[in-house]
């Protein structure tokens, strides 16, 4: 079989055959002509039998009625696939600083009308600022500031240490360090 035949002459079918008779006389053909059942003599029958039966069942050629058995003979370029034109991706900076601004913003309204800040409760620990009252054992015991007796903490030094003024201090009771009062 010569690769330059028509195909339908190639295959054996009439022009204008339908794919399943196109592919049933393929079928037919490539059992006798297949390279493994007669060791290899008819394999250029075979490969002109391959590029018939994939002449005539491709799309384009079937709607075009051509008989050519190579694509693009008419040695016309295919069409080349669109070109998309796109953006490169960005980070969105400007929601970035509007959704900051915002929130700045809110931050500096909302602390206009929010009321004076409260005294915390005692909380044990000591710190400069702090009131408290020293005990039966002289250690200093963090109390609230309404009280009659309390002093105010100025300092809080290492246990080994002195006040700045020479006094001697009072421990803490956590025994986190000397308790310099005013």
């Amino acid at each position: 079989m010569n690769s330059q035949r028509d195909p339908h002459d190639v295959l054996g079918v009439r022009r204008g055959a339908s794919r399943v008779e196109i592919r049933a006389a393929y079928r037919r053909l490539a059992r006798k002509v297949h390279p493994d059942v007669d060791d290899g003599r008819h394999s250029d029958e075979m490969a002109a039998l391959n590029e018939a039966y994939r002449t005539l069942t491709s799309e384009p050629q079937r709607a075009q009625g051509t008989t050519q058995t190579r694509p693009h003979a008419d040695h016309t370029a295919p069409t080349p696939p669109p070109t998309v034109i796109s953006r490169p991706v960005s980070f969105p900076w400007r929601g970035v600083v509007i959704t900051s601004a915002v929130g700045a913003a809110a931050i500096v309204v909302l602390s206009l009308f929010a009321g004076p800040q409260v005294d915390s409760p005692p909380d044990g620990v000591i710190q400069s600022g702090s009131c408290v009252v020293i005990n039966e054992a002289l250690f200093a015991v963090e109390v609230p500031c309404d009280q009659a007796e309390s002093e105010v903490v100025k300092q809080l030094v290492p246990l080994d240490a002195v006040c700045a003024d020479g006094a001697p201090g009072f421990l803490d009771q956590l025994g986190m360090g000397r308790v310099c009062l005013e």
